[in-house]
């Protein structure tokens, strides 16, 4: 899996996931709870290290039947994703023309 965007800092987010810092991304395509792929800082690159799925689900549905502090909650998981603020994380995703509710929320952890 291709990690080459950065951060709001400039820090690329495969570096964010071989440090253990971002350990949820999100994608157009869901990927099995247990499958394996390789971490590489772009398309053709070696790979850094390689990352586990521990769980996939829709983005959306991912925030159904959270209660209380629905603020601080987007910040932990922009944290997850490697990103400061939910707004640095959003921001990412619309100048990706990408729409957030059409994504898959993975969760992974880094193997070795």
């Amino acid at each position: 899996m291709i990690f080459c965007a950065c951060n709001e800092d400039g820090t690329p987010t495969w570096q964010l996931a071989q440090n253990g810092l971002k350990t949820v991304t999100r994608r157009l395509k869901p990927l099995p709870a247990s499958k394996e792929f390789a971490i590489q800082p772009g398309r053709g690159k070696f790979a850094v290290c390689r990352g586990r799925v521990l769980s996939c689900i829709n983005s959306l549905d991912h925030w159904k039947g959270h209660k209380g502090d629905i603020c601080g909650y987007k910040n932990v998981e922009a944290a997850l994703e490697g990103f400061n603020s939910w707004r640095g994380l959003m921001g990412f995703f619309e100048d990706k023309d990408i729409v957030f509710g059409d994504t898959f929320r993975i969760e992974f952890e880094v193997v070795m």
